[in-house]
């Protein structure tokens, strides 16, 4: 299925990306003929270089072409291994490409690696439910209490996924910048288990976030082949 998505990205990419060059060739077609012929000069050797409106469509073509080359790599170096993994928990791949996307970006804005913040999702809500609640009132992907509803500019909606996913990176970046920098504390009070009497055994949440996170960075990272990553 992953290999059947694969293909399909990149020939949408590609489609896209002929489209735009179509377009732009078009845009810079109607411009020559409103402007006229393009001026030509001389170069070396006595041979005639266009300039004005043919160069200008190169340069925008050039343009597209390097912007579609980035977007491809970060696609297939930030996101791609975090769907893989994700595909594990959920089937529906619409949701797992917008949660996947919402956690890199989130998680790069907060200064924290992704693979981190998708540990910390996958054992607050392995589910992937967005309207997950706990008996404590927490909701959504990673299990936002509401008194964070509308902080850091990331909006109030705990149910919407890039809402959710922002507020808990920041939050979590908050925590490990009140511990200097100290993940497992930092983990342990994301989790409200500062005296570690609130959960039951939540003094064992780091390590449950820090296997997560490894176990999918060597399945992702490794091309997704392998034992499965675990069920909910």
């Amino acid at each position: 299925m992953i290999d059947r998505r694969e293909e399909r990205i990149r020939h949408e990419y590609s489609r896209l990306r002929t489209a735009v060059v179509a377009g732009l060739a078009l845009l810079a077609l109607a411009g020559t003929v409103y402007a006229g012929t393009p001026r030509a000069v001389s170069g070396a050797g006595g041979a005639v270089q266009a300039t004005g409106p043919l160069t200008e469509l190169e340069s925008r073509v050039e343009r597209v072409n390097r912007g579609w080359a980035e977007l491809s790599e970060y696609y297939e170096d930030q996101v791609e291994p975090i769907e893989r993994v994700l595909l594990r928990y959920h089937d529906d791949e619409q949701l797992v490409g917008r949660i996947s996307t919402a956690v890199v970006r989130e998680a790069r804005a907060a200064g924290l690696p992704p693979r981190l913040l998708l540990g910390v999702l996958l054992v607050e809500n392995p589910w992937l439910d967005p309207t997950a609640r706990s008996f404590v009132g927490a909701v959504g992907l990673m299990q936002i209490m509401p008194v964070h509803q509308g902080g850091w500019s990331c909006g109030s909606d705990l149910e919407q996924i890039d809402t959710n996913i922002c507020l808990g990176a920041r939050v979590f970046a908050h925590y490990l910048q009140y511990t200097g920098g100290d993940v497992e504390k930092a983990l342990l009070r994301y989790n409200g288990c500062v005296t570690g009497s609130n959960t039951p055994n939540c003094h064992l949440y780091p390590s449950r976030v820090l296997a997560r996170s490894g176990s999918a960075s060597l399945l992702a990272w490794a091309g997704g082949q392998g034992a499965s990553a675990g069920s909910p």
